[in-house]
């Protein structure tokens, strides 16, 4: 499975999950292809699981270089931030279904891309600001990619 196609899945099963936040239970297939990106990510930015048990634990994203090249490496692997570091949150619109538009633009206008130093800053940043917007996404975030 390709990384835009997981985070398609992944975004879909969180907008369905932001309605229902009841069930944070992310389903054995997809915890296997983010587990797969996230190995990938930890990889090449040399992060520790830890930051993402202490994001849980506090609710919020700790504020570390690492940490922010891991977000900078999602994004990037899943086609959602360019070579300029622009987000891109809106090319989903086209893709996903209807009744998760409203989420999606309600980050991406609330938000837009929340420029940083360098690119792994300005994920983290756009990325706080989700959070921010709509706060059920961290433990969405951590929960998916920790497991």
């Amino acid at each position: 499975m390709n990384y835009r196609r997981l985070a398609i899945l992944l975004i879909i099963y969180q907008c369905v999950l932001l309605r229902n936040v009841q069930s944070l239970e992310v389903p054995k297939h997809m915890r296997s292809g983010a587990k797969k990106l996230t190995n990938l990510c930890i990889k090449e930015t040399g992060v520790t699981e830890d930051l993402f048990i202490e994001a849980q634990e506090t609710g919020k994203m700790p504020n570390n270089q690492r940490l922010k090249c891991f977000i900078h490496c999602v994004l990037d692997k899943i086609g959602l931030i360019d070579a300029d570091n622009i987000v891109h949150l809106d090319n989903l619109l086209e893709i996903l279904p209807p009744e998760f538009v409203t989420i999606v633009e309600e980050l991406h206008t609330t938000c837009g891309t929340q420029s940083g130093a360098d690119g792994c800053e300005t994920a983290f940043l756009t990325t706080e600001c989700y959070i921010k917007t709509n706060p059920v996404i961290l433990k969405l975030l951590f929960t998916t990619f920790s497991e």
